[in-house]
């Protein structure tokens, strides 16, 4: 049988569908749960995300999985068909999968028992030296396993002498329970973003025995995305997430859901930051 070539329309019909796979389904991981008070109503961020997306993604069924942070990168790094609802952003991670910004968020602080406050070492700011509370080996730490709290404090972290990590503690999510463990006195300090305070207080859990204090050499605000696969598919995904958040409202709505779960004086001194973070997140990205 002969072979009748293609014309030009038909060649580059050809090539978008090779470079651009169908989305037809997303396995939407989502690994924070948080909830917040918002006047007389509880509200999941997460949640509104993931409801808003899919309203404006009419062709693609979102699946969401509770996943925390190992199983979440392990299943991104086979290059499944998965989107990561909110994860920070960081070198490591670009290179494992396209990210579409979705929160400017103030850095993770320490949050600490306030009956062991006494025995942090603080600068003359009042920020903690996190490397030599390391080294002290005193007070007991816990982060959540899997997790990237910011490149800054990942360096940290990493450059501990041996034993002297705080203790990785494994959980179905980004570490609800981490801050439980400290109103329990089963640790002394986590580190996490100050919302998580936030929302906890919500829940009616005695928050007053805790303190949360900025890290020395931590304080560039950390940026969260929606990630998805370097992969053909992963790319297809991001773009259309991207065009969807990348209009006014889409910009509207996630400033909203990050002001609720923050302190008013937290969304004081961010202000100007956030200004310009979601100006530019009413656009697409370019480049995707």
């Amino acid at each position: 049988m002969r072979a009748w070539p293609l014309g030009p329309a038909l060649l580059a019909a050809a090539g978008q569908a090779l470079a651009a796979p169908a989305v037809e389904s997303i396995t939407w991981l989502v690994s924070n749960t948080m909830a917040v008070q918002d006047g007389d109503t509880l509200r999941r961020p997460a949640d509104e995300l993931t409801a808003w997306l899919q309203v404006r993604l009419p062709g693609v069924q979102l699946k969401p999985t509770l996943a925390n942070a190992e199983r979440s990168w392990a299943l991104i790094r086979r290059g499944g068909q998965v989107c990561h609802a909110g994860a920070a952003r960081t070198p490591e991670r670009e290179r494992l999968a396209y990210f579409s910004n979705t929160w400017l968020v103030p850095p993770p602080h320490v949050i600490v028992r306030q009956d062991r406050r006494e025995a942090l070492p603080l600068d003359s700011h009042g920020a903690v030296d996190l490397e030599a509370l390391m080294r002290g080996g005193t007070l007991r730490g816990i982060v959540a396993q899997g997790r990237s709290y910011g490149a800054e404090l990942d360096a940290m972290l990493a450059a501990a002498p041996p034993g002297r990590q705080p203790q990785h503690v494994y959980g179905s999510d980004y570490g609800s329970s981490l801050l439980a463990m400290l109103v329990q006195d089963r640790a002394d300090y986590t580190l996490d973003y100050p919302n998580t305070v936030v929302a906890l207080a919500g829940e009616a859990v005695n928050t007053v025995q805790l303190a949360v204090l900025p890290v020395k050499g931590a304080a560039e605000p950390v940026i969260s995305g929606v990630a998805c696969p370097r992969t053909a598919w992963g790319l297809a995904a991001i773009r259309l997430i991207d065009q969807a958040l990348g209009t006014p409202e889409g910009a509207a709505l996630l400033r909203d859901t990050l002001r609720i779960s923050l302190p008013p004086e937290v969304q004081r001194a961010y202000r100007e930051a956030w200004d310009a973070f979601f100006r530019q997140r009413a656009r697409p990205t370019a480049g995707l």
